[in-house]
């Protein structure tokens, strides 16, 4: 091809690029005034620098430009809105301790198998995510010159984790002179208020650079009681199922041998629902109430202060030193309902309220048999937890280059240290003991300091991560074709990970009333070497080829490779496809973590049939599920490919469509509850092949007791889908210029066991699987003016899916935001915006249940920033 056809297109796309937040790839193109040379860049999923802005694999860009126009203040919720992260993914969320935490999930995926990068060099997972997730909330907005995500497997580039995609975040270098922003964000509903401040910096000289930044984030809490959807209801409702937001872990017992649930005469406290309204549970099961959303928050409160700094220097004319470093400190304060738990106690221990087989209350007498008490702490107080995360991330590197010869040696040094402290929970043994000698009051009148004083219990949990890594490689060219020069990159690295995750000893114990999680730890050490070559067949045709190998000391090894091949079909068209295969190593949480507690939410659509429960009015409960961790794990493997088609129509008008396909074996997955009862209901009570179910009685009618969940290797994830975009710039009308761009994320299958060993079964549009998300910007701009509009879409899904069959209907949210700003003669810029326009509840079911991983709760929300560049 051409040199001058190559410059005009990619001249063309760096403009059209921008548009959107999932728009074609950006970089620096320089054409020399005779020769018309074009410099080579350097892309995500790739070690060798090239000429093309579009090679084998898709890229998208998300520079400053667009983030701007989002209006958001940090990383994970700009990426949260990515139409490739089609089902949403973990965000902040208050009152545990991971609610410092966000990530990212391509392809609905899981967020374990999208690698995130920081300057093209890997990042270790968050020790509070188990080390399998990235926590985003770490990395400083102010410092990112743009986002680049690669959206097909890329194992042979970077090992494991990248098997649904890479997302690459590159920070500024270069930067010369001195900004000063400063941002607040307003919820017209109450909570969530923001406000973020930062100064970006750099010096240029002869031989070297250096850049920095300074950022500070606050953000307010959100109660749930702020939102009407999240407020409890039905308080004075017959039946329980008529309400939301209410516990049955209130003040009631309930019979080890038969499962029936009884309110205790304790009951009658102010505190419970109504007093002591006692509802009709079902089943012959009578119990009282507690509206845990009076006082619960939903979002926790943040504080975030992060400083980079980023600088090269040259140590002769063939080689420079670089060097970077990222100090962050995020804060976050979450609140629960007070503790609530369950306790035993023996027959005779405690008062009982009786109620006749129509519901008649028949008197109080002690409970006849042994039992457990559901009961809500409130004598204690509100489970506080504050959580402070310390990282340091630091690159040093030596990069040389000698005509056509390179080489780069890295040294990469990386920890997490994560806290949290918990206020407000309650010392088992110490409540039964009380319970059993008749020192515990269940009355209104509630307990004395000296036994509250007692059975109130701290929480500490304290999660590290130490990551080293070295890595270097050659990059030369050799052989000549007819068509140029094979490119060829070769390189080694070693990694080492050091984990560890230390719980106070009662809670390690299982001695604490409303705490999960348990204490674990490991190491791991990882060598790989691997090439890379890109091959130019013909003027039209290039293949790029990948190999890796990996060893793992602790699990075995894997060889990954991928082939790609893009073709010039037309100056304006080119034709793409990519295949890789790809693996995943079980973290060391899934490997070795401790036995832990947690009260897990289920619906038993077999005990509702028992007691004559329509499947539509059978909710979910929380049941004592013990998490049990699985030392024989083995690694996952993948397929991806990728065929895709870039035209450009015209000078200002662009598209490209993307067809994908995932591949997984051996999944690495959590057996939840829900899923322990899909498959006890074909293969029968007491004959799980996994995890266990623990009935009332023992019989196959009988209420849950207990439960175990475990880490297993299951069968396969296959998913599918189209990507589609299209750009258009430079509409010039006499009220200014015009752009719009498209672009959309369409899953046509997301494959995977119904449940443990069952049938592969495809689940898209099921409740949280959207088959559709796309986004749509109309852009507009007159002198110093900019503004942009933006629609968001996501597809509506099923409610319910019972036995495989899927009912009820979930509606798809549009969502508009807008942005606009003015730059000033004084090099000041200022922009106002609104998030929501339509201020858009997030969707909710018939429960006023919503998927905080798809939808956020902030509303229609104003955004003000200026910024002065100095």
């Amino acid at each position: 091809m051409q040199a001058n056809a190559v410059l005009a297109k990619a001249v063309r796309l760096a403009l059209i690029a921008g548009a959107t937040s999932a728009t074609l790839s950006t970089a620096t193109v320089i054409a020399a005034e005779d020769s018309e040379k074009v410099e080579r860049i350097e892309v995500t999923g790739s070690r060798i620098k090239r000429t093309e802005l579009e090679g084998a694999s898709p890229i998208t860009t998300i520079d400053a430009g667009n983030i701007e126009k989002t209006g958001v203040l940090s990383v994970s919720d700009l990426l949260r809105q990515s139409n490739l992260n089609s089902f949403g993914s973990f965000s902040e969320r208050s009152g545990s301790s991971a609610q410092s935490q966000a990530s990212i999930n391509l392809r609905g995926a899981g967020s374990d198998r999208t690698l995130v990068l920081l300057n093209g060099k890997r990042m270790p997972g968050s020790p509070t995510l188990g080390g399998t997730s990235v926590n985003l909330n770490t990395i400083p907005t102010a410092a990112i010159e743009r986002v680049e995500v690669l959206s097909d497997g890329a194992s042979a580039v970077y090992g494991s984790d990248a098997i649904a995609g890479v997302v690459n975040i590159i920070l500024k270098k270069d930067f010369e002179g001195l900004e000063f922003s400063a941002s607040t964000s307003a919820p017209t509903q109450d909570g969530g208020e923001e406000w973020k401040a930062h100064i970006v910096g750099g010096v240029v000289g002869e031989r070297g650079n250096i850049s920095f930044s300074m950022e500070h984030l606050n953000r307010e809490i959100i109660f749930q009681r702020d939102r009407w959807y999240s407020q409890a209801t039905g308080q004075d409702a017959v039946k329980y199922n008529d309400t939301t937001g209410i516990s049955l872990f209130a003040r009631n017992f309930e019979d080890e041998a038969t499962g029936k649930l009884q309110p205790l005469a304790a009951c009658d406290n102010p505190k419970m629902v109504g007093n002591g309204h006692i509802f009709d549970a079902g089943g012959g099961d009578y119990a009282c109430g507690y509206d845990y959303t009076s006082v619960a928050a939903d979002h926790a409160a943040r504080s975030y202060t992060a400083g980079y700094v980023n600088g090269e220097y040259e140590l002769t004319d063939e080689v420079i030193f670089q060097g970077q470093g990222l100090f962050a400190r995020n804060e976050t304060f979450g609140r629960f309902a007070p503790a609530a738990g369950s306790f035993d106690v023996d027959a005779g221990v405690v008062d009982v309220r009786n109620y006749d087989e129509n519901g008649n209350f028949t008197g109080i007498t002690k409970n006849a048999k042994k039992g457990s008490i559901y009961y809500r702490f409130t004598d204690v107080g509100t489970r506080d937890s504050e959580t402070v995360d310390y990282s340091t991330d630091i690159q040093l590197a030596l990069v040389g280059e000698h005509d056509d010869f390179s080489w780069d040696v890295t040294y990469h040094y990386s920890l997490a240290e994560n806290n949290n402290f918990g206020t407000g929970y309650v010392h088992r043994p110490t409540v039964e003991k009380y319970v059993q000698d008749g020192t515990f009051n269940f009355g209104p009148e509630g307990n004395t300091a000296d036994v509250i004083a007692d059975i109130s219990h701290n929480i500490l949990k304290r999660d590290t991560m130490k990551f080293h890594s070295l890595n270097a490689g050659v990059t030369f060219e050799a052989l000549e074709l007819p068509a140029g020069m094979v490119g060829w990159y070769f390189g080694a690295e070693a990694l080492k990970y050091d984990f560890n995750a230390d719980v106070d000893a009662q809670t390690a114990a299982g001695d604490v009333i409303g705490s999960s999680g348990n204490g674990s730890a490991g190491t791991r050490d990882v060598v790989a070497a691997y090439m890379e070559s890109i091959v130019p067949v013909t003027d039209d045709l290039e293949i790029n080829f990948a190999l890796r190998f990996d060893d793992y000391n602790d699990f075995g090894s894997a060889t990954t490779p991928k082939l790609g091949l893009r073709y010039q079909l037309l100056d304006d068209v080119v034709v793409r496809a990519s295949w890789g295969k790809g693996f995943r190593a079980p973290s060391l949480t899934d490997l070795y973590a401790a036995d832990s507690f947690s009260s897990d939410s289920a619906t038993d659509f077999h005990y509702c049939d028992v007691i004559d429960t329509s499947v539509s009015d059978c909710k979910a409960k929380q049941y004592n599920v013990t998490r049990k961790a699985n030392s024989e794990l083995e690694a996952e493997k993948s397929d991806f490919y990728n065929v895709g088609i870039i035209w450009d129509i015209t000078d200002n008008l662009n598209a490209k469509v993307e067809y994908y396909n995932l591949d997984i074996d051996n999944v690495i997955q959590f057996i939840s509850l829900d899923a322990l009862l899909e498959q006890e209901a074909v293969v029968g009570y007491g004959n799980l092949e996994q995890g266990k179910i623990v009935r009332a009685g023992n019989s196959p009618d009988g209420k849950i007791i207990e439960a175990e969940t475990p880490q297993v290797n299951g069968a396969a994830l296959n998913t599918a889908g189209i990507d589609f975009s299209i750009n258009y710039t430079g509409l010039e009308t006499s009220f200014g210029e015009f752009g719009t761009s498209y672009d959309q994320s369409y899953v046509l299958k997301y494959e995977e066991e119904e449940f443990f060993n069952g049938p592969v079964v495809d689940k898209i549009g099921r409740n949280g699987l959207p088959s559709l998300r796309f986004t749509w910007t109309i852009d507009w701009s007159m002198d110093d003016h900019h503004a942009s509009l933006i629609a968001k879409y996501i597809h509506g899904q099923y409610e319910k899916t019972t036995k495989g069959e899927s009912s009820g209907h979930i509606n798809s949210q549009v969502t508009m935001d807008f942005n606009y700003n003015y730059q000033t003669e004084w090099d000041g810029k200022v922009s106002f915006g609104i998030r929501n326009i339509t201020n858009e509840d997030p969707v909710l079911d018939s429960d006023l249940n919503y998927d905080s991983g798809l939808y956020n709760i902030y509303g229609r929300t104003y955004t003000t920033t200026y910024t002065q560049k100095f």
